[in-house]
């Protein structure tokens, strides 16, 4: 079981980037101004490099969402897009592998569970500071805490709790584990389970804590 680490103090608001392209699609689709949404606040990092084959892909979400709010979809969009590039520079330090392979149904899952425990919060996802960790066996690795709109006072917190995939693939690693290119105490490749665990847990209210698992 995971568990959680001590509290940090909030990380400062992270920089401008493309809400503004996001407002705009909105607008486009409902007509709305895009004036009547916050300032730009969630961060788009540079273009992730995880691995990929045939049933693995990206984390960002193509299923029918579980919201009727644009907004909330495109933000949960950009949030997995946080996720993914976090993973992705995840490689070379806490999870220390030459790739990451993630399974396709993961991303629909995972942005489903997202807009589903936000749906209640009277900020939605906005009012979000997402943990994001990989658990490997009873080991859990600190990836990234992302704050979803550094502008606001956060509502709640989730912490996603990835898994690597165990059993046969753990002993397919160990034979790739050889010869001159490998790097000590790396692996060459870790694969992502399509299994996780979601906790939240309300800050304006201390006693309401929530675990999913899928």
């Amino acid at each position: 079981m995971c568990h959680g680490r001590a509290a940090a103090p909030p990380p400062p608001p992270l920089p401008p980037s493309s809400w503004g392209k996001l407002l705009q699609r909105i607008a486009d689709l409902t007509g709305s101004c895009p004036a009547q949404f916050p300032p730009d606040r969630l961060e788009h990092k540079a273009e992730p490099s995880l691995d990929t084959d045939s049933d693995y892909g990206s984390l960002e979400s193509d299923r029918d969402s579980v919201t009727d709010d644009p907004f909330e979809e495109f933000l949960c969009a950009d949030v997995m897009q946080l996720v993914e590039q976090s993973l992705s520079e995840a490689k070379r330090g806490a999870l220390r592998c030459f790739k990451l392979l993630i399974p396709e149904e993961l991303s629909g899952q995972v942005a489903e569970e997202l807009l589903r425990l936000a749906a209640s919060e009277p900020c939605g996802l906005r009012g979000a500071v997402l943990h994001l960790s990989v658990e490997d066996g009873n080991v859990c690795k600190d990836v990234d805490r992302i704050v979803v709109d550094g502008s606001l006072s956060p509502t709640f917190e989730l912490a996603l709790v990835l898994r690597l995939e165990a059993g046969i693939w753990s002993k397919i690693q160990d034979l790739l584990t050889s010869g001159p290119s490998f790097t000590p105490g790396y692996s060459q490749t870790l694969r992502l389970s399509p299994r996780f665990r979601i906790i939240k847990r309300k800050l304006y209210s201390s006693n309401e804590v929530l675990v999913e698992e899928c």
